[in-house]
């Protein structure tokens, strides 16, 4: 087995110890005596593949796939962990070539977003052609190092969901797709931003403090609230429930002020 450059390797080049609470949309911070955390929040956070970032493919024997694209997966990487090198990274362990193809053997780490332990995915092998064929030529490609290398890491990063639905053929439903295009939309609206979400809900809160009887928190419902809530439950489902809880329970309190408002007038 031969060694690689270490220009292939993305190393850890500061380790970060953090205590806060991760940075999930709709989250609160964590108290002592709070629930266990979700072994599937990561995967959860990193299952759904935006459909722009795939294109169908076919390979010899009728195969057919979707490909996702690597520049996406470093981006989603980036946005739960942080920047590659100092929130997460990866590293080549080996590489072999046989049959005319070059194996690279990698695994990825990354900081966990609670705790700061640095944890570890793979390690997972890619493989791709030295040489192929064009127009009836074969020719030495010089991205073979490059894809196979992005094939292993690629692979590891499904084992923390990334893209996990592409890999469990949900993108073979139509219905399914139409979802995460809706998904995404939403995603890049900035009206659907974690802050904007908290500030919403802050807002919410206030108005929801006003309101005196029914008839105010039916206007309040309306007037956009709603229709605001229906947007925000395509991207965060947790904030949505939390929110639409409130006018659950002001709703209670004024309906307990009429009745016993009721019962003294009757006494």
């Amino acid at each position: 087995m031969g060694r690689m450059s270490k220009t292939d390797t993305v190393a850890e080049t500061e380790k970060i110890v953090s205590t806060a609470a991760p940075k999930v949309a709709g989250s609160q911070t964590a108290t002592v005596g709070s629930a266990a955390p979700d072994p599937m929040h990561l995967w959860n956070r990193l299952k759904r593949t935006d459909p722009k970032a795939t294109k169908p493919f076919t390979r010899s024997g009728g195969f057919r796939g979707t490909q996702i694209d690597p520049t996406w997966r470093l981006m989603m990487m980036t946005e739960v962990f942080g920047p590659v090198g100092k929130g997460w990274g990866y590293e080549q362990m080996d590489w072999t070539i046989a049959e005319r193809m070059i194996f690279i053997c990698a695994r990825v780490w990354y900081l966990d977003p609670e705790t700061g332990e640095k944890c570890w995915t793979g390690p997972q092998w890619g493989g791709t052609e030295m040489v192929r064929r064009r127009n009836g030529i074969e020719a030495p490609d010089d991205e073979c190092f490059k894809m196979s290398m992005t094939d292993a890491v690629g692979k590891c990063l499904v084992q923390l969901g990334l893209a996990a639905d592409v890999h469990m053929g949900q993108f073979d439903d139509s219905k399914y797709r139409e979802e995460a295009e809706a998904f995404y939309a939403a995603k890049s609206n900035p009206d659907l931003q974690p802050a904007a979400i908290a500030a919403f809900e802050e807002e919410i809160r206030k108005r929801l403090g006003a309101c005196l009887d029914l008839d105010d928190l039916e206007e309040l419902w309306r007037t956009g609230a709603g229709t605001r809530l229906r947007e925000i439950g395509t991207v965060d489902r947790t904030a949505q429930h939390r929110i639409t809880s409130l006018f659950a329970q002001k709703k209670a309190e004024i309906l307990k002020q009429d009745e016993e408002g009721g019962d003294l007038e009757a006494a």
